[in-house]
């Protein structure tokens, strides 16, 4: 959320002492916060990335389970594919520079952004989490994706991708390269799509060594 959108969902009646409380919550790593890229400072977004907080509120805040096997029994459910998708996607935003290294870009200058739209009578919105905008006239649009096996792209999923990118061009007007970048947990399954249009791929192993 941006600064503004957390005034108003936590019905914050005074905002006198919110920007010292979101300083000391990035300092102390509960939340980080990031450009969207083509924005202000004031535009920052704020993002809550603190593991346990998160699986707090979704786990066991106001929950009493008694069954001794509900971990295990867990993982065939939704909620479970859900917070499985969104913690591999807070995995890679904080080992962006075992990504970068992977990408091969370690030596060149670089920006981290997220970018949202909202959806208008003209397109449908979009988001994308990771940008790695390079001093070398390129721009890494990276989908992050998670699944127990290797992730098939198909058709329809290739058109939204380019659709994404295309819309991101077009709001941004960056002149820049964009190189559609996969990172996923087990690599991609091995199709036109995956060969042709993915410029650059990447898995959970890449992110384990020493950036």
């Amino acid at each position: 959320m941006t600064r503004d959108e957390i005034i108003v969902n936590a019905n914050i009646a005074t905002s006198g002492l919110l920007t010292k409380y979101l300083e000391d919550l990035e300092n102390c790593g509960f939340i980080r916060r990031y450009q969207a890229i083509g924005s202000k400072t004031k535009n920052a977004l704020y993002q809550l990335i603190d593991n346990f907080t998160i699986f707090y509120f979704k786990f066991m805040e106001g929950k009493k389970n008694t069954d001794a096997n509900y971990w295990s029994k867990v993982q065939m459910a939704p909620i479970f594919n859900t917070w499985s998708g969104l913690a591999f996607e807070r995995l890679c935003l904080l080992h962006s520079e075992q990504i970068k290294k992977a990408l091969g870009i370690s030596g060149v200058i670089t920006n981290e952004y997220s970018w949202r739209t909202a959806a208008t009578d003209e397109h449908p919105g979009a988001q994308i989490d990771l940008l790695i905008d390079r001093s070398d006239k390129a721009i890494n649009l990276c989908e992050i994706k998670y699944s127990d096996g290797p992730y098939t792209i198909d058709k329809k999923y290739m058109e939204n991708l380019r659709n994404k990118a295309t819309l991101f061009r077009q709001l941004t007007k960056t002149r820049k390269g964009i190189a559609l970048t996969m990172i996923t947990s087990s690599g991609l399954v091995k199709n036109s799509y995956s060969m042709n249009s993915i410029h650059s791929q990447i898995t959970a192993d890449d992110l384990f060594v020493d950036a």
